[in-house]
């Protein structure tokens, strides 16, 4: 099958509305783009703890994970604008274990982004129940 990657973008939501209200210019508006592994055994887009910190982004909670090595506590972080390709949605991120595990795209972002992986070509691509566009389920 091979491994799936995809570049992400990732925005600090909280500087893009201040550079929005002229607070804060926008060349300042903190932004990352990475090479992200897409896991649909993870929920989260997760990311490096050094990414994280780049971003600003603030601390919303820690919860549990289950991982290959047993259950562990991972920190969660709001204020996160992702953008894959041309789809871009706001969500939290998880922070990974530390900064020598990949990014990971998880399904929690493919399913509101509406992306399938598609191992052929060992990325993603619009669901093909859509004809590939961004369509949005509400039921």
């Amino acid at each position: 099958m091979g491994r799936t990657s995809e570049k992400v973008i990732v925005r600090n939501m909280f500087d893009i509305a201040n550079a929005t209200q002229g607070i804060l210019k926008e060349s300042a508006i903190r932004s990352v783009e990475i090479d992200a592994l897409v896991d649909t055994g993870a929920a989260y887009l997760c990311l490096p703890p050094k990414v994280i910190k780049e971003l600003g982004l603030p601390f919303a909670n820690s919860t549990p994970v289950k991982t290959g090595n047993g259950k562990i506590e991972l920190r969660i972080f709001d204020g996160a604008k992702i953008t894959i390709k041309e789809r871009t949605i706001q969500m939290q991120v998880m922070e990974n274990i530390d900064d020598n595990v990949p990014a990971l795209i998880g399904y929690l972002v493919l399913e509101t982004m509406d992306w399938v992986v598609d191992p052929k070509s060992q990325g993603i691509m619009g669901n093909p129940i859509n004809d590939g566009k961004w369509i949005v389920d509400m039921y």
